[in-house]
């Protein structure tokens, strides 16, 4: 008997352990503040919670459709159209478990054995092992000088592209760092990629996250990309509804039926989303962004805050890098400057095993991300706690360079 080797090569998601460990640690008792998971720290919105209540007392509890409902793909096409000037048939949308789940039905789609997907870092962390799990070889591409600034270096596409080059993941705003990309570098991006046959696949799920203007999609720029152009979103992160587990992709039906093959494969896995969640998504979605616009200008703050925070530790001679980020939640911290006083061999996972350890502060090491030398900071939490955080992480940085 054997074992898949390809499933061996997949890694535990490293958000999901130090999550585990700094839970493990707060039931011993320790005061842990817990930077790690990527989600907003504000409730569901009442009004979304009251529809799925309403749904339940409907007794809508019985299995719902493949790949979402009509109604809730309605509402989706009807947002992508009125928010990102897109025009996608509801047959093109199709709804899941989660834009996690969604990608890996995507990435089960369009790849075949040995197909080399393009992989900007810093990336999520899941995005190399879902290719490796859909026998497909992640090819991560070299970070920018200014990771948070800068998405990606275009001059990195035409390094790394072989024969075997079948898709590019674009994510912005980014986790883990934060970046978005500016309308400037997505007509270069743009430019380019009409040069290719690959896959586009879109990540967007930070959209209304982002605080220097309105969300842009590639594909609103170049319209000419539809037939092979992959959107992926959900409710996850713009309507604080993470344990709702709502994603949707909108994808080409022609010249290849890639929504179909995205629903086959639903049909098979998690089957459907349940009908009353169903409800309370169609609702959210046809809010838009204004149903949590408050909470949203208030990451802003904390994001200003926590930069704030982290040039006093830089100017008082902490080896610290200060990064700017224009959306999502997440600061990428660069370290290397105490990890390097430390050892040469240093790294940043050993550094947040001492912060978490001796501190009680868990964040994630960058090298998952394609970032070593950094750490991510979720700044999706109160006030108190981020200033208590970033002291402890100033005291910890300052002992570690001893």
């Amino acid at each position: 008997m054997q074992l898949s080797k390809r499933i061996l090569n997949v890694k535990t998601s490293p958000t999901v352990a130090l999550n585990a460990k700094a839970k493990a640690l707060a039931k011993e008792g320790a005061k842990v503040l817990n930077f790690t998971v990527g989600e907003p720290d504000f409730a569901t919105p009442a009004p979304v919670v009251q529809v799925a209540i309403d749904a339940l007392k409907a007794g809508k509890t019985k299995y719902g459709a493949a790949g979402g409902g009509l109604e809730l793909r309605q509402a989706i096409a009807a947002k992508l159209q009125k928010e990102n000037k897109l025009k996608f048939d509801p047959d093109q949308i199709v709804c899941g478990i989660g834009a996690k789940e969604i990608l890996f039905h995507i990435f089960l789609a369009i790849l075949n054995e040995g197909d080399e997907v393009l992989i900007p870092a810093p990336y999520w962390v899941s995005y190399p092992d879902q290719v490796i799990a859909a026998g497909g070889k992640p090819i991560g591409l070299p970070l920018s000088p200014d990771p948070a600034q800068e998405p990606l270096v275009l001059s990195h596409l035409e390094t790394y592209r072989t024969s075997r080059t079948t898709a590019i993941v674009l994510n912005s705003p980014c986790n883990p760092s934060g970046s978005v990309m500016s309308e400037a570098l997505l007509r270069e991006l743009g430019s380019y990629l009409e040069k290719t046959d690959w896959w586009i696949v879109s990540d967007e799920i930070y959209e209304y996250m982002t605080f220097g203007g309105r969300h842009v999609s590639l594909l609103e720029l170049f319209p000419s990309l539809k037939d092979r152009f992959i959107l992926v979103n959900g409710m996850s992160k713009g309507f604080a509804m993470t344990g709702w587990r709502v994603g949707y992709c909108a994808a080409p039906q022609t010249p290849l039926n890639v929504a179909k093959m995205v629903r086959d494969l639903q049909s098979h896995s998690s089957t459907c989303l349940p009908p009353f969640i169903e409800d309370a998504a169609t609702y959210a979605v046809a809010q838009g962004a204004s149903l949590l616009a408050h909470e949203m200008d208030g990451l802003k703050k904390r994001r200003d805050q926590a930069i704030r925070l982290l040039q006093g530790l830089k100017d008082q001679g902490c080896g610290v890098g200060v990064p700017h980020p224009e959306g999502a939640f997440y600061l990428l911290i660069d370290i290397r400057p105490t990890l390097l006083k430390k050892s040469p061999n240093a790294n940043a996972l050993e550094f947040a095993e001492y912060l978490l350890t001796k501190h009680h502060m868990a964040v994630v090491p960058g090298d998952p991300f394609g970032a070593p030398g950094y750490i991510r900071l979720s700044y999706a939490t109160a006030e108190k706690n981020l200033i208590e955080g970033i002291q402890r992480l100033g005291t910890a940085l300052g002992e570690w360079s001893r």
